[in-house]
């Protein structure tokens, strides 16, 4: 009964339900902390998502894989290969190609052979798809700016220090297990 409680307030309310995490982690430890901060981690990311991607998919239509990609396209500022793009999105090739292709019959990206390299191609956003792209941010910048409107400029800075230092680490065991898949290439 207590679980159906929780589920319906929507709240985590984790040292309430966890009542044996501390048999795992001993409470105010190293592990302890580290525990925590990578499920809240986990938490706020697996949140957000599914929070933009409901709004993104209502307003455009758009998933989460198309409208990142286009965004990727669009930041470069210029035309940018496949792989290059993979490894920016972190996903695998061949997801990536299934995603451009969609958008390549719907007109949102143009690709041509890359003349330097003619086992890649360059990707490039159509007008259509710059315009997508920028109606889709109508919908990101308000949503997010609302998620952090709690925390001071400062507030956001360190959390940006402290996330670009995890995601460092990422990069660190990556190495460590010779991964050199896009797929955790962040």
């Amino acid at each position: 009964m207590a679980d159906d409680a929780e589920a319906s307030s929507g709240e985590d309310d984790f040292d309430a339900w966890a009542v044996n995490h501390g048999d795992f982690y001993p409470p105010g430890s190293r592990t302890d902390l580290d525990f925590r901060l990578t499920r809240n981690l986990v938490l706020a990311g697996r949140r957000w998502t599914t929070l933009i991607d409901g709004l993104v998919k209502a307003k455009h239509g758009q998933t989460r894989a198309r409208w990142q990609t286009m965004f990727s396209i669009a930041f470069a500022g210029r035309p940018v290969t496949t792989i290059a793009l993979a490894r920016r999105l972190g996903v695998q090739w061949p997801t990536l190609i299934r995603v451009l292709d969609e958008l390549e019959r719907e007109g949102l990206v143009i690709r041509r052979d890359n003349p330097d390299d003619r086992r890649s191609r360059w990707i490039e956003l159509s007008p259509a798809g710059f315009d997508v792209t920028r109606r889709i941010q109508t919908v990101l910048d308000p949503a997010r700016s609302e998620m952090l409107a709690g925390l001071s400029d400062e507030e956001v800075q360190l959390g940006i220090r402290l996330l670009g230092k995890i995601l460092a680490g990422t990069r660190t065991w990556r190495e460590v297990l010779g991964t050199r898949d896009a797929a955790v290439t962040p």
